[in-house]
Parts: C-alpha cells; sequence; structure tokens
C-alpha cells in the first residue's frame, strides 16, 4: 500500500513539472522532501491551506488563459489578463456593473462596459466563469471551477445568492435520468425563497399582504380590529385558522392570488391585510 501511495505520489509530481511557472518551485520542493524522506510534492503541502490553495488556482487559470488567447490570436492579452485577476479575487457572483465598479478601484483604464462584454464572453467561451441569469435580476458571473458542480439558494428579501454542494441530490439526478434511459450532460438547480437572516427578521405571524409569491402558509387568524363583515367573507371562502394556502401571485396595487386546495382566490388589499398567516417553516 505506501509503494502503490508512493507510485500515485509520484505521478502527480511528475504532472506538476509541465506547469513552467512551477517548474522549479516544484524541483525545489522535491529536493527538501528528499532530505525530509518524504515524496510529498508542494501541491499536497498547498491542499487544505485555503490562501495559498486560491493563489495556486489563480496563477494556473491565469496561465491557461494566456495559452488560449494567445493560440486564439484575441487582442489586448494583458488587460484581458488584468480583468481575470479581478475577477478570480472574488468569489461573488458579479453582474457587469459591479465587475466595472472593482476594475474601477484597480484598474480605471479598464472599466470599459463593452471591453469588459467581450471579455467576460472570452471567459464563458473558454470554461473559466458561467453566465447566470437569475429571475428578476441582471446577468451575473460567477468562476467556473473544473470537477466541481454547485448549485444555488437564491434570497428573494435581500438578493443574497448562495452556493451548495450536494452528493445526495448529484446522485438521485443521475439515477434518475438513468430510470428513463435519458444520458444528461447538464443541468442546473436553483431554489427561490428567504435567508435565515431574513426569515429571522420577519415574525411568526404576519398578514398574507406580506408573504412573499410562492410561500406556502397556514391561516393562523386575523388582525386584532379585523371588521366582522371581512371575517365572514375570509370565512365563506374557506380561509378559516388552520386552512393551508399556497400564494401564486402579489403584486402592489393588485390582489393576491392563492391556491386553497383545488381552487385559486383572488383577495383584495383589504382581506390581504387582515388574513394572518404563519409560514410552513413555523407550522
Amino acid at each position: 500500500m505506501k509503494m502503490k501511495r508512493n507510485k500515485i505520489q509520484g505521478r502527480k509530481t511528475r504532472m506538476l513539472d509541465r506547469l513552467p511557472f512551477f517548474r522549479k518551485i516544484a524541483r525545489k520542493e522535491r529536493r527538501s522532501a528528499r532530505r525530509r524522506g518524504r515524496g510529498r510534492s508542494l501541491f499536497h503541502e498547498v491542499r487544505g491551506h485555503g490562501e495559498l490553495d486560491r493563489e495556486f488556482h489563480h496563477r494556473l487559470e491565469r496561465e491557461q488563459f494566456e495559452s488560449l488567447l494567445s493560440a486564439m490570436r484575441a487582442t489586448r492579452i494583458p488587460d484581458r489578463l488584468a480583468v481575470l485577476d479581478v475577477f478570480l479575487s472574488t468569489e461573488n457572483h458579479l453582474t457587469l456593473a459591479e465587475l466595472a465598479e472593482l476594475m474601477r478601484e484597480q484598474a480605471p483604464e479598464l472599466c470599459d462596459r463593452a471591453f469588459l462584454a467581450e471579455t467576460m464572453d472570452l471567459f464563458c467561451s473558454c470554461g473559466f466563469a458561467h453566465r447566470r441569469e437569475f429571475d428578476g435580476r441582471d446577468a451575473s458571473y460567477e468562476h467556473q471551477h473544473l470537477g466541481q458542480h454547485h448549485d444555488h439558494l437564491i434570497c428573494t428579501g435581500c438578493g443574497r445568492i448562495e452556493e451548495f454542494i450536494s452528493p445526495e441530490i448529484e446522485r438521485e439526478q443521475v439515477e434518475t435520468a438513468a430510470r428513463y434511459g435519458f444520458h444528461p450532460l447538464q443541468h442546473r438547480m436553483e431554489i427561490y425563497g428567504l435567508c435565515g437572516e431574513c426569515m429571522a427578521r420577519r415574525a411568526p405571524e404576519q398578514s398574507l399582504a406580506r408573504a412573499a409569491v410562492g410561500e406556502r402558509v397556514r391561516v393562523c387568524g386575523y388582525e386584532e380590529n379585523c371588521p366582522d363583515e371581512v371575517r365572514k367573507r375570509l370565512a365563506d371562502m374557506g380561509l378559516v385558522p388552520g386552512a393551508a394556502i399556497e400564494v401564486l401571485n402579489s403584486s402592489p396595487g393588485g390582489p393576491v392570488i392563492v391556491a386553497a386546495g383545488d381552487s385559486r382566490l383572488a383577495l383584495d388589499g383589504e382581506l390581504a391585510a387582515n388574513l394572518l398567516v404563519r409560514h410552513c417553516c413555523h407550522w
């Protein structure tokens, strides 16, 4: 087992030797490793050290991008590498406007929107970035990490985008595709909702008028000063304490459309404001 492990480590070490910017460091590290009596390359030392790991991958991706641009006979290669440096400096999803703002701080001569849009298209076509279009938002760009797939949680309250990785979900998708005889090529999952911070700021009970589209809620009562005729109208619609409903649509100045059982109901502003509901997370 020890001999097999050493062979694998040796192959990884030789792979690093093919990276021009890494050869001298790798040779020096192997000499040091032999003196220490270990066969580990700097790659192994870097893993698990977040800052060094990011720096290593940043340098690797920069060299790969420069090589691709040269092969494509692209123009303004140094300027595009400068944009890549700024893009890789953050893990946030960036719109063109946000990227332009970062460039204005670090390289103001490169904040031209047309040039940035063209460069981001190059990032995407070369496999360094993904262009994402989340509902109701400007297009944004994120890093494309090779060999890794992640999905997104998008908060409709504050706009926060959270990435997550779930091997269980990935495995279930592959198994589901196989059951249907389907060969999957790519997929994306976007879960819209409210983040923990937004939920913490909400009262456990609130009026239906404040519920977000897509929320599943349960009626828990009526506002204290709710007029009797409004209570009766709500009760006649079946919206009594304990009733489960889903908010289908809600817009300022318009009715709130909800699904209650097999029925779709439209509630005007007065009805929605007087109906108290509790989100399914608090049932």
